[in-house]
């Protein structure tokens, strides 16, 4: 299969995995089987995009997020490691505490500046 759907996969275990979800449980929400979610994240099926929004629906976050591959942009390897490693953090936080880091990151930015 295509590295695309690699990538693809690997975006959908790694959200999947932020929920806390098993393959079993985001594949009820899905209704489809766990082991063809394992095929999904494992790059081996072609899905439609249909199906990938409905992934992205029940894991709470845009279609294009399951596509986008920072590695491919301009910013490095690490960086796009640790945007990963934040975005994975980040997606366990309920609304008021992703205020609540939003609000840090502005004060450590304007402080940066000065």
């Amino acid at each position: 299969m295509s590295n695309i759907y690699l990538q693809v996969g690997k975006k959908i275990r790694l959200y999947r995995k932020a929920k806390k979800l098993t393959q079993e449980e985001l594949g009820e929400q899905l209704r489809i089987d766990q082991s063809y979610l394992g095929r999904i994240e494992r790059g081996e099926v072609n899905i439609t995009i249909e199906t990938l929004d409905k992934i992205a629906m029940s894991l709470d976050i845009l279609p294009s997020q399951l596509l986008e591959d920072e590695k491919r942009n301009v910013m490095n390897k690490t960086k796009a490691e640790m945007l990963d490693k934040i975005d994975t953090t980040l997606l366990s936080l309920s609304s008021k505490e992703l205020e609540v880091v939003h609000r840090l990151i502005k004060d450590a930015l304007l402080l940066k500046e000065m």
